[in-house]
């Protein structure tokens, strides 16, 4: 992707990714980076809510696991809305059906994807919840 690319975006957005898996976390962070986003990783949700609670205003996207140890993806997600009720999260996983479906509409996240996901589903989902 290159600034010329009509896709790229504006202004280099951040993204807090939350994924428990090490080895997804490092693939997923090269992915976004390499999409033109700036990244801060997290392996479990109360380090994703440390680094939350200090760069909040720097944050444009939180991209978070479901399933993670400790503290679930609702639990997380009603942490995060509490501290910055307009956060836009998209939930990624492999593991939903409809039922869990229909609970993340409930809690008006922006967006799930589901995994494996391809670079462009991605990229596209982004840049749909961020509205470029």
């Amino acid at each position: 992707m290159h600034e010329n690319d009509p896709t790229f975006p504006k202004k280099l957005k951040v993204i807090l990714l939350v994924e428990d898996d090490e080895h997804f976390l490092s693939l997923e962070q090269e992915l976004l980076e390499h999409l033109g986003f700036r990244v801060l990783g997290a392996a479990r949700g109360d380090q994703a809510l440390d680094i939350f609670r200090q760069r909040t205003q720097e944050i444009d996207l939180v991209i978070m696991d479901f399933y993670l140890p400790q503290k679930d993806g609702y639990q997380l997600l009603h942490e995060l809305r509490t501290i910055a009720p307009q956060v836009k999260v998209i939930v990624a996983s492999g593991f939903f059906g409809q039922e869990e479906l229909n609970k993340f509409q409930q809690a008006r996240v922006a967006g799930v994807i589901h995994k494996p996901f391809r670079a462009k589903q991605l990229q596209e989902e982004i840049l749909r919840v961020l509205g470029e």
